[in-house]
Formats: structure tokens, sequence, C-alpha cells
């Protein structure tokens, strides 16, 4: 079991590898604004992946993630644990068990996501962060700092990396 603080260790130590200060453009002249094109398809990617996880779908879910060597996931339990797994296959692994053990459907509660930011280091990725308020069927309110990284496949944005800090209804946001 591990704690909430080694946790923000490990983010702390991620978002350093990632940190870069906005430029208008890389050194391979590529721009790093983020378009509003790429924002409403990753917001739609985020939506959608969300939905594929209350209906456990593990093929739809899996659809939005890229097998690139940084995929990873990592998220906070209630009881000061964190789940953490690199690669695809760990990631699949752990959904397709968790669903296997809970296959029911659960319909998907009201999700309100704020404060979204963009930033793309490349044509080719994306980093983004945003805060997510869920209303929990216990009528508690859920919020969660949310990141994800995305690499642009093709045409399209997959998840590389998906990390949810969550206060589970605690409170304290």
């Amino acid at each position: 079991m591990r704690t909430p603080y080694a946790l923000a260790c490990l983010l702390c130590a991620v978002f350093s590898v990632f940190s870069f200060h906005p430029r208008e453009a890389n050194l391979a002249g590529e721009s790093l604004a983020a378009t509003e094109q790429d924002e409403q398809a990753i917001r739609s990617i985020i939506e959608a992946e969300t939905a594929a996880y209350f209906n456990k779908d593990s093929t739809k879910l899996f659809s939005f993630y890229v097998d690139d060597r940084i995929t990873q996931s990592a998220w906070n339990g209630s009881n000061g644990s964190y789940g953490s797994f690199k690669g695809l296959a760990a990631i699949r692994k752990n959904f397709t068990e968790a669903f296997r053990k809970n296959p029911k459907p659960q319909p998907q509660p009201n999700i309100v996501r704020s404060q979204w930011f963009f930033q793309k280091f490349s044509n080719e990725w994306m980093w983004v962060n945003f805060l997510q308020q869920t209303d929990g069927a216990d009528g508690k309110r859920y919020t969660n700092y949310e990141t994800r990284v995305l690499k642009k496949v093709g045409r399209e944005w997959k998840l590389a990396v998906m990390y949810s800090l969550g206060d589970h209804g605690l409170g304290g946001h």
C-alpha cells in the first residue's frame, strides 16, 4: 500500500519530465498552440472513455488508448493506496479483471469538467489537465484532478497517460 504522498511525489517527477514553458513553436517549427478542433476532439475522447468505463466496455475503452512506451495510468484509492500501471497490457489486464469481477454496467453519473488546460508539446503530443466533479449515487460530490497525455495517431488523439487524483467524496477541494 502506498501513501498519497508517494503518489504526489511520483506525479511531480512525471510532471517535471513534461515541464515545458509555452512557446509559439518547437525546434521543428511546429505550432504549439492547441487548436479548438484538437481541444474538442480530446474532450470528446475523454467523455467517451468515461462512458465506456461506466458501461464496462473494455473493447471500447481501449480503443481510446495508444500502446506507446510511456503508456501508463495511476489513481489514488479511498483507503490511501493507489493503483499504478505501466504499459497498455498491464492497464488492460487491470480493467479486464475489474470488469470481470463487477460486470454490471453502471449508470453514468452527472459529471462536470472544468478548468481545462491544454499544452501542446508537438503536433503529435498534448498534455491536458482538468477538474472533474461527479455527483455519486451516494449523494456525495467527488472531485478529481485529472491529467492526460495524448498522442496523435493518424488523425486521432489517443490516450497515453491517465492520472486521476480524487477526494473520494470527502471534500477538501
